[in-house]
């Protein structure tokens, strides 16, 4: 470093230079703001960490001492030198050659200005599974108003269809009724179920979110007295209960569902109209409009639409589509004591009691073959709580977990595990090769290598359980879309940073609540949604969001008018103009530049990114490399 600062000093328009171990600390900050005010500095550079996790630091401090925080220059060394180049002599000639780059562009740096725009009160929730229900109140009891968006006909989401949880085995809707009513009766909270986003415009701080709802056919002065499901003549599997439960064509989704009112499900209806005769309030109403749509302003969003279950009929060697063998979410609802079973654990297929049942772990996860990659991190104590739920149930039923690793990695799951074992349930490390039915019997012969043991094994289970791995909601793909934030390779929400932004969203005023943006189970669930409420609620409280305008500028006798920019810019940031130049909405431009290459004649540029400072920077490095740094 020693010799960079040396380097350092040499370059034009540099005035002082030294080093210091550690800059971001309060002593290496001092160190800057003393030579701004010894020197009477107009710019400072900083060679050390990256621009994102340190720019703010050191743009701050020379604010302090009078300097526009955009006259500072943050050149990153470590990312770009020390940690990529392993020979030192290289790692500092390519150091200097960054550091002579960042100076040049500091030398034309230009005052950039913070705007204060206002912002509207309110947020938007969407989803309404515990993630968005907990970020819903969080919210509304920060005194924010909340609209909440549900794309199902109730709320509650995964978290309702469980029959017990980890690692209390306590009843879950016990655990979030009183979570649903309090988001259903809390005056600054509104609900609106079978609705989804359809569109998003606007900016951070004042977004419009067009939002189209199903037709419930039935008001909602429903009493829910359910004389319209005894009249109505058709009968199906309902869906909620996993096909293990039945439903009218109009119908509620289970017993306790939030809204109570009930929906008509017009793809099954065959429009007798019984329903409307019986009804002793006139709710039903099969003349409804199929939907509406309307316009919501907020100030920022909360994604909280959760995850899906991995469809296990891609792992064809595993026959999902047998009525014996079912994934972990199946078998909540198998047991639930509102469907067909009464509660009683069955196998599906002819309602007797099993005698030996397999649950097969890591499908779909942990696979580069079929599946995905990534571990889910919440199967290992899915299949646990369910294998000792039969084992306690039915001690004389033989229960195995075949799996690749046991990962207990919560407070007290460690503890729930060998609890499992105690019971009797066997774990066999391995994956299973095959699942062959029988289809005379019914019962399902799991072929696995017991790594362990070193031993191939053939169970014959009356029922196999599988632990599906959690994946990204398929409707996450036109709502990322529509509300313009990116997404993993994995297909989940990408937050804007892994360990510093885990809430927020590539997208400023838009956060992710839960399983959206990975897998998590309901503890770190409900407080990352708790964080992701108390980020979406700081604006709003303080009333005004702050706008850096290194944004696009316009220069008038350059621009002919063309309006190319206006067709390249991806979020409608600049508007053509019918006399002059095209306008640009600084609120609303994210300074991304792509503007500036759809321009013919240069006339648009991105502050403090000039052609004029880039080119300063590639003159840089060529003076550098021919000053006689290695190439």
């Amino acid at each position: 470093m020693k010799e960079a600062v040396e380097y350092a000093k040499t370059l034009p328009n540099v005035v002082h230079a030294e080093d210091y171990i550690f800059m971001c600390s309060e002593q290496g900050i001092k160190v800057i703001q003393d030579a701004v005010k010894e020197h009477d500095l107009t710019a400072t550079v900083v060679a050390s960490c990256s621009h994102e996790q340190h720019w703010k630091t050191f743009a701050d401090a020379i604010e302090e001492v009078g300097l526009n925080p955009h006259r500072h220059c943050q050149v990153n060394i470590r990312e770009f030198c020390s940690w990529v180049t392993d020979d030192m002599r290289e790692a500092t000639e390519k150091a200097k050659r960054y550091i002579a780059m960042g100076v040049a562009k500091a030398a034309l740096k230009e005052e950039v200005y913070t705007e204060k725009i206002t912002v509207t009160k309110r947020a938007m929730v969407i989803g309404a599974g515990v993630a968005g229900l907990r970020a819903s109140m969080d919210l509304a009891e920060l005194g924010v108003p909340v609209v909440l968006i549900e794309k199902e006909p109730s709320i509650g989401g995964h978290m309702a269809m469980l029959n017990k949880t980890f690692p209390t085995d306590e009843c879950p809707f016990c655990t979030v009724s009183p979570l649903l009513n309090g988001v259903m009766s809390h005056p600054d909270i509104e609900v609106h179920t079978m609705s989804e986003v359809t569109d998003v415009d606007g900016t951070f701080g004042n977004y419009d979110v067009t939002v189209r709802t199903k037709a419930r056919y039935v008001s909602d002065n429903c009493t829910s007295c359910g004389k319209c499901a005894e009249v109505c003549p058709v009968e199906l599997g309902n869906e909620w209960d996993r096909g293990f439960g039945l439903r009218k064509a109009i119908y509620k989704p289970f017993p306790q569902a939030l809204p109570s009112t009930f929906t008509v499900d017009k793809k099954h209806c065959i429009d007798c109209g019984q329903c409307e005769l019986v009804c002793p309030v006139q709710a039903v109403d099969l003349s409804m409009k199929k939907s509406t749509t309307q316009k919501f302003n907020v100030g920022t969003i909360v994604v909280a639409i959760g995850y899906e279950e991995y469809n296990p009929s891609e792992i064809t060697q595993y026959h999902s589509e047998h009525p014996n063998i079912i994934t972990q979410l199946d078998f909540e609802r198998l047991v639930a004591p509102t469907t067909l079973t009464e509660g009683k654990i069955v196998r599906p297929s002819d309602g007797k009691v099993p005698k030996s049942v397999v649950v097969v772990q890591c499908v779909g996860s942990r696979n580069e073959q079929v599946g995905n990659v990534y571990c889910t991190g919440v199967c290992c104590m899915f299949g646990t709580k369910n294998a000792s739920f039969i084992k306690s149930h039915l001690p004389d039923t033989d229960v195995y977990v075949c799996y690749i690793d046991v990962r207990t990695s919560g407070l007290h799951y460690e503890e729930y595990y060998r609890r499992a074992q105690d019971l009797g349930v066997h774990y066999i490390r391995g994956r299973p090769a095959e699942l062959n039915p029988d289809p005379k019997t019914g019962n399902i012969k799991v072929v696995v290598e017991d790594t362990l043991m070193s031993r191939p094994m053939v169970i014959e289970a009356d029922m196999v359980i599988l632990s599906a791995g959690m994946i990204a909601p398929s409707g996450l793909g036109k709502l990322g879309s529509a509300l313009g934030i990116l997404r993993s390779k994995e297909g989940f929400a990408r937050e804007f940073h892994i360990k510093m932004g885990p809430v927020k969203s590539s997208k400023d005023g838009i956060y992710l609540a839960g399983a959206v943006q990975r897998p998590r189970d309901i503890t770190e669930t409900v407080a990352h949604a708790g964080g992701a409420a108390s980020a979406a609620a700081q604006p709003l409280v303080k009333g005004y969001v702050e706008k850096k305008l290194d944004t696009a500028v316009i220069d008038p006798d350059l621009c002919v008018e063309c309006m190319a920019c206006v067709g390249a810019c991806g979020v409608g940031a600049i508007s053509s103009s019918e006399d002059g130049p095209p306008t640009i909405n600084d609120a609303a431009c994210q300074s991304c530049g792509v503007c500036v290459p759809a321009c013919p004649t240069g006339a648009i540029q991105i502050r403090n990114y000039r052609e004029i400072q880039v080119a300063a920077e590639i003159s840089a490095l060529f003076n550098a490399i021919k000053g006689g740094a290695q190439q």
